[in-house]
């Protein structure tokens, strides 16, 4: 554990060179800033006011690592916002009652089912049999949650990373939500593993990334490394936090990995379409022609993949989209086959247009929405009219949003329709309506006369 601390103590320097623009996520927050270390009368007094023992990973961070010189601030340099300054923020996932809540056993596990997760959160869902102002009854259900748990730092939101204090995984990190996602536990055997995880993916470049990063939601090891454990495992778990570690890893992967993940792809197992997946956001060229196996199977999936990695090739699925619109009727799927179209060709209208007719509401919504893109929209006004006579208030503001600044006296009368159709502001139609009317000189009152 020394060694480990000197070694931390060391890439802090390294990692605040690393990231001087202050780039990676929450670090505008720390700044890689260190409090100076604890005494072990300042750690025992917190052990004794609270009725608990620190795990000793943390205890060893807290009495070593640090800044004597520093001037002590809320946050010190770590994952996210950064790690709470020690001994604060204790309220943070438990409002009160903190000494109660810190000793209590921890029933979080990484191994935790889904079902096993609702039996133990759904006591703190509100319900109407609850008994108003029970608060004993609440604070004791949200003990079970989260009790035997440290806060550590803030994620954003309502996300947190927390200690484990005791039990069978006392050290570990787990993430938790206060909205009662549940809990995911961080891969490292301990809190320095960890902590040190965090400062050798800002050094290498990982955390410099312009992608959701979720630090300390999946596996760190090198690709290679998870790889070789995928090949060499049949338990499903493991391979899956596998695979979902190479994925997570800062494109583009090296040629080495990417000759693997081809080779795997080859064996046409049940990963087959993530390992695709994979290999086209580090490689366009080299996804291509799996992509264009899987288009006649799982077009839903190539459309995705090509506008989350490969942007700059939308024109290469023109033909295919084009071919494949008049079959679909799945409103993501349509979505994606709109992203491509107009991203990729200013003449996409007439492929739209039989859309606005769809029997699905959200499809016509998506195809209105993506005729409002047309440079030459007004060409399309006849359709756009059927439109204001929409009874799906959400396809109908839709309508009105496409078509606003368009200024063509044809419209107002369906305009002065909705204005008296609508007593109040309905889904923001009457919102909407008012800056359609502003090119005629109206206001929504006016157009109902």
């Amino acid at each position: 554990m020394k060694e480990q601390l000197q070694r931390i103590q060391q890439k802090l320097s390294q990692a605040k060179a690393a990231d001087k623009d202050l780039q990676v996520f929450g670090a505008s927050s720390h700044k890689y800033h260190l409090n100076p270390p604890l005494t072990e009368a300042e750690v025992l007094a917190f052990e004794k006011k609270y009725g608990l023992q620190l795990p000793e990973c943390y205890r060893a961070f807290m009495l070593t690592i640090g800044d004597a010189k520093a001037k002590k601030s809320d946050f010190i340099a770590g994952p996210y916002y950064g790690l709470y300054a020690f001994g604060t923020s204790l309220d943070s996932l438990l409002y009160e009652k903190i000494e109660t809540y810190l000793k209590a056993p921890c029933n979080l596990s990484p191994d935790m089912t889904k079902e096993e997760w609702e039996t133990l959160s759904d006591p703190l869902l509100p319900s109407e049999e609850d008994e108003e102002d029970d608060d004993d009854k609440y604070f004791a259900e949200r003990a079970k949650v989260f009790g035997g748990l440290l806060p550590l730092g803030s994620q954003g939101c309502t996300y947190e990373h927390a200690l484990v204090l005791n039990g069978k995984y006392a050290g570990r990190v787990v993430n938790v939500d206060l909205d009662l996602a549940q809990p995911k536990f961080a891969f490292e055997a301990n809190f320095l593993d960890w902590y040190e995880r965090y400062l050798d993916e800002v050094i290498s470049g990982q955390l410099l990334d312009d992608r959701p990063t979720w630090f300390g939601y999946h596996r760190g090891e090198p690709a290679e490394v998870l790889l070789t454990e995928y090949e060499h495992t049949t338990d499903r778990k493991t391979q899956t936090d596998c695979l979902d570690g190479v994925y997570h890893k800062r494109p583009p992967l090296s040629e080495k990995v990417l000759d693997r993940i081809e080779t795997l792809i080859s064996l046409n197992n049940e990963d087959r379409d993530f390992l695709i997946e994979i290999l086209c956001q580090s490689s366009y060229e080299r996804a291509k022609p799996y992509l264009q196996t899987l288009v006649t199977e799982k077009p839903k999936k190539v459309f995705q993949f090509i506008w989350w990695y490969a942007q700059d090739h939308c024109a290469d699925w023109v033909p295919a989209v084009k071919e494949l619109l008049p079959t679909i009727n799945d409103e993501e799927m349509f979505n994606f086959a709109t992203y491509l179209l107009t991203e990729a060709t200013d003449n996409f209208e007439e492929d739209i247009l039989p859309f606005t007719n769809n029997v699905n509401p959200r499809i016509r919504l998506t195809a209105y929405y993506t005729l409002g893109k047309s440079q030459k929209k007004e060409q399309y006004l006849d359709t756009f009219i059927k439109g204001l006579q929409e009874t799906d208030n959400d396809v109908l503001r839709t309508v009105i949003q496409a078509i606003s600044g368009v200024k063509d006296e044809r419209l107002l009368p369906y305009y002065k329709q909705i204005a008296k159709r609508f007593s109040k502001d309905e889904d923001y139609i009457l919102s909407n309506l008012k800056w359609a009317l502003e090119p005629f000189g109206l206001t929504v009152e006016e157009a109902r006369k």
